[in-house]
């Protein structure tokens, strides 16, 4: 340990003890959740049969009403055609697929926050206690970066094939009264580049990491 990497650990000591109980708060919380995730999932396959609620989106026109109009409600362009975009009720006999597929989109997603708490965790620990430039770090940076690609991705893709789901549950054969059917907005994949962006930059911090770690080796090999 260099007294440069002490000196560092004990001016920043405060606020970093501050991001490690933040930390596990969150790891505590995210526990609490994922266990709240689960019952509901169980609960949801238990009930499916007599009917669980569930939000969809029909693309479905609404007749627009001719003259109608509502003191403090949005202003619709006479011949523009309205949209249902969201649905809900109580639906029975929901396939179990369709009810897992729903639940794991928000599985992956307290996991990642877990994974992201976790390596920050491991990140504050190690420089508290002097050893920034550890072997170690790079890897956990590394770790870190496919955690939030793979993690925020991946609940995205779930997330969008549990809606492909329901609308096939929802809408084998939707039928409208001119006879038409728009297909819904979310039936399009869009992958966010944040998480891809934010993965890139701690790849790069962890190159910046590993050369400190051998600038380090080298000024104690002078001492």
């Amino acid at each position: 340990m260099s007294v440069t990497a002490q000196a560092i650990a004990h001016r920043s000591r405060t606020p970093l003890r501050l991001v490690s109980w933040a930390s596990i708060a969150y790891l505590l919380y995210a526990a609490i959740k994922l266990v709240g995730q689960v019952i509901d999932m169980v609960s949801r396959l238990q009930n499916a049969h007599a009917g669980i609620t569930l939000t969809f989106n029909p693309g479905i026109p609404v007749p627009q009403p001719t003259n109608a109009f509502f003191a403090g409600g949005p202003y619709v362009v006479p011949g523009s055609t309205l949209y249902l975009t969201q649905a809900q009720g109580q639906v029975a006999d929901v396939p179990a697929p369709s009810i897992v597929m729903q639940s794991l989109s928000g599985i992956v997603s307290v996991l990642t926050a877990a994974g992201i708490a976790l390596c920050v965790l491991l990140l504050v620990t190690w420089v508290v206690q002097g050893r920034p430039f550890a072997a170690v770090t790079t890897r956990v940076l590394t770790v870190l970066a496919v955690v939030i690609v793979v993690g925020c991705e991946s609940a995205i893709v779930l997330d969008f094939l549990a809606r492909q789901l329901v609308n096939t549950v929802m809408l084998g054969a939707p039928q409208t009264p001119d006879g038409t059917w728009s297909v819904p907005a979310d039936n399009n994949l869009v992958i966010d580049l944040v998480p891809i962006y934010v993965a890139v930059a701690l790849l790069g911090l962890a190159a910046v990491f590993r050369v400190g770690a051998s600038l380090e080796k080298e000024t104690e090999g002078l001492v």
